[in-house]
């Protein structure tokens, strides 16, 4: 599968996993980060995952799969150890619903990528299932390049550009601008005070001006 790396809104989407071992929980535990409205179909579930049943985070069918348990699913998440139950689960899955097949991601359309998050920054990081060691291994590394610090400095960012924006420069003094914020140096928080302490001081639309 060629992947094209996408951002997906799954807040209050329906998803459903079929299976209850320790992948479905992985996956859980990424899909609740974003909010998604999550059922699970299983005869039996990992600790972890009761344990977000019964905190009432979603719902659990204790059965074996049906194929009308996928009917309005926005995306399915196919992860049992079963190829016969995997299989019966994507030739169920309605036309337009993003699947991922954990154990056969070729038959899927979605994969999920080893990611980590610093406030608004995301990074995600994915080897098509070459080497998913090797996904976790630069995962390491960008997180000590990419240390806290960056959650600050995202909202930093974030109330700037805002700020920037409704200046009345042109779009490439704006752009220019912003560039400049990008230097290491306002990765110190007080440097960040100071700038948004200047910006708080000027006229409205005369921002750096």
């Amino acid at each position: 599968m060629t992947a094209v790396p996408l951002m997906v809104e799954l807040r209050e989407r329906n998803v459903v996993i079929v299976g209850g071992g320790h992948v479905a929980e992985r996956r859980i535990h990424s899909l609740l980060q974003g909010g998604a409205s999550i059922t699970v179909i299983s005869p039996v579930i990992e600790e972890g995952i009761r344990l977000q049943w019964e905190k009432g985070n979603l719902k659990w069918e204790k059965k074996y799969f049906e194929s009308h348990d996928v009917d309005g699913a926005f995306l399915i998440v196919v992860a049992t150890n079963d190829s016969i139950v995997n299989q019966s689960v994507i030739v169920a899955s309605p036309p337009n619903s993003l699947i991922n097949a954990v154990a056969e991601a070729d038959k899927g359309n979605v994969e999920f990528p080893s990611f980590f998050r610093r406030g608004k920054l995301t990074i995600g990081i994915s080897t098509n299932g070459a080497s998913p060691q090797l996904s976790t291994k630069i995962k390491r590394e960008l997180q000590t390049l990419y240390s806290e610090k960056y959650e600050d400095y995202l909202d930093f960012l974030f109330e700037s550009r805002q700020l920037i924006k409704k200046s009345t420069f042109d779009k490439m003094h704006q752009k220019l601008l912003l560039k400049e914020l990008l230097s290491d140096s306002f990765l110190d928080k007080n440097k960040q005070m100071k700038a948004m302490n200047w910006f708080g001081k000027l006229p409205k639309n005369e921002i750096m001006g």
